[in-house]
């Protein structure tokens, strides 16, 4: 998949894709249907995704607290998995923000990007301060011969696919039902770094990543699937602060089983499977341990290993 991250100078042969366009955080399966309608409308020619870095919504709200589903790098990943030609990701910056909803589509769409199809969701807005809405989109680009489908809103199980909804079950620890609605397991990918080695003192050995830049879920232990280099292991996770030792530094701590390799520095995956229980403090290191324990044959209940 080519990536473009500005849309100056972008080579002729890389013009005229079928497009999708819209932030697309958490690749829910509303996104997904939205690109493939683009893909179905390409005739078998190019496919790319236009979307926007940062979150136009964090752009503008930059002391609200971070509401991302997944960083870029992931969104990447994902449309990379799903046979995408091209990404296109716009730096939204003030410049963007300032353009008129014709403006856009002349300057961006058709000047530079010269698109032949476009698809978005129902909600989809654009311009300066979000005046643009699907009825312009489609009365401007009929004008330059630019097709538009507009598709409905998706559901699952009669509730909308939305990543408001998918971010409203992850704060409820409810993973399953989020698993449904984004056709995938919602998961962090990240390096991982050296701690303080006091799972390792405990018995307990974890692979440490420092989680920032999306949303915060449910503090507490979880299920997980662990991918390293192509392999996939099982194990729990600890989202949070651990309070037994006094920590305030927000860490996902993962406990691989049957895993002894050193994999400081390197890129991992952690796909959340359920949740087990609460983050909580304990009195001692021993009754922490026992928990630990007891959290172990849980998941392994639940992993089925």
């Amino acid at each position: 998949m080519l990536v473009f991250k500005s849309i100056e100078n972008i080579p002729k042969e890389e013009r005229g894709y079928s497009v999708a366009i819209g932030n697309f955080d958490g690749m829910h399966l509303g996104h997904q249907s939205v690109i493939e309608i683009a893909r179905e409308k390409s005739n078998n020619s190019f496919v790319g995704v236009v979307t926007f870095e940062p979150h136009p919504r964090q752009y503008f709200q930059k002391n609200q607290p971070i509401f991302r589903l997944m960083k870029s790098e992931t969104r990447k990943r994902f449309l990379d998995s799903f046979g995408i030609d091209a990404l296109f990701e716009l730096p939204f910056d003030s410049s963007l923000a300032n353009l008129s909803p014709r403006d856009f589509i002349e300057t961006v769409l058709l000047e530079r990007l010269n698109v032949k199809n476009i698809v978005v969701g129902p909600d989809f807005r654009f311009g300066k301060n979000r005046t643009g809405g699907v009825e312009d989109l489609v009365r401007i680009c009929s004008k330059h011969n630019i097709i538009v489908k507009i598709i409905d809103k998706q559901k699952k199980d009669s509730v909308i696919l939305s990543s408001t909804n998918v971010r409203d079950l992850l704060r409820a620890g409810d993973f399953k039902n989020a698993e449904k609605m984004l056709g995938h397991k919602w998961l962090i990918k990240g390096k991982v770094i050296s701690g303080d080695k006091r799972g390792r003192e405990i018995g307990f050995p974890t692979a440490n990543m420092e989680v920032q830049d999306f949303m915060e879920i449910k503090f507490g232990v979880y299920a997980v699937k662990i991918e390293i280099e192509g392999y996939i292991y099982n194990g729990i996770s600890n989202y949070g602060i651990r309070p037994t030792f006094d920590g305030e530094k927000l860490l996902l701590e993962t406990y691989l089983f049957d895993f002894s390799k050193d994999i400081y520095g390197m890129d991992i995956v952690v796909s959340f499977v359920e949740f087990i229980r609460d983050e909580k403090r304990f009195d001692s290191v021993d009754e922490l341990k026992k928990q630990i324990d007891l959290d172990i044959d849980k998941t392994i209940k639940i992993l089925g290993s």
